[in-house]
């Protein structure tokens, strides 16, 4: 038989640090079994691999006061705070959030630390362990062993799509980006390829913006 081991790669859901996935996928879980609304949370603990927390725990004062992207991106308080706030975590929501006075008064509410039980599966797993303290007294907690995107907890071909429209949204019309999306799940069906790169350029420049590579 043959094996293809682009499929043994994982596929990051989210645009931020990998060592966070597992603690978004978590607070996300919670926001919808629980029905919690960002206003009302008092508090919220993450628990990370040792390793994660020196990559977006630490130095707790400066994850929680994000200035820019970068910043963002390797802020587990700031994604925390997103993942609560819209029950996401999208690439557009670093400009929707990063300047929301709401957003980084909940960031501030967020504080990370190591975990034994993610320590304990790390680094075969990149595990994450969140706890949401609600105003009300309540509390909620779940744990991520293995985040999604992993080869044994991929993407369904819905995540996948729904990844792919938000970022090439601004590139495509919604038509040619369907086109584009069929196309490339049934490539292994197919015996010719040609065409496909035709239908990544845009065929009308009105309304979207040009990707600019760096030379």
């Amino acid at each position: 038989g043959e094996r293809y081991e682009p499929m043994e790669i994982e596929v990051k859901p989210y645009p931020s640090c990998r060592y966070g996935h597992a603690a978004i996928d978590a607070l996300i879980a919670l926001r919808a079994a629980n029905d919690i609304d960002f206003r009302d949370v008092d508090s919220v603990e993450v628990g990370l691999p040792r390793t994660g927390w020196n990559l977006i725990g630490d130095p707790e004062t400066t994850k929680q006061n994000p200035k820019n992207y970068v910043d963002g991106q390797f802020s587990m308080s700031f994604v925390a705070a997103v993942a609560l706030r819209e029950g996401r975590m999208g690439w557009d929501d670093y400009a929707n959030h990063l300047g929301d006075d709401e957003t980084l008064a909940l960031c501030r509410r967020v504080r990370a630390n190591v975990d034994d039980r993610c320590e304990a599966v790390f680094p075969n797993n990149m595990s994450g362990v969140a706890r949401v303290a609600l105003a009300g007294g309540s509390s909620f907690e779940e744990m991520v062993v293995t985040p999604k995107g992993e080869p044994d907890n991929f993407l369904s071909t819905d995540e996948m799509l729904g990844k792919f429209n938000t970022l090439v949204a601004p590139y495509l019309a919604e038509s040619q980006r369907t086109l584009l999306s069929d196309t490339l799940l049934t490539l292994n069906g197919k015996t010719d390829t040609k065409g496909l790169l035709g239908l990544t350029r845009p065929l009308s420049g009105d309304g979207f913006k040009v990707a600019q590579v760096a030379g």
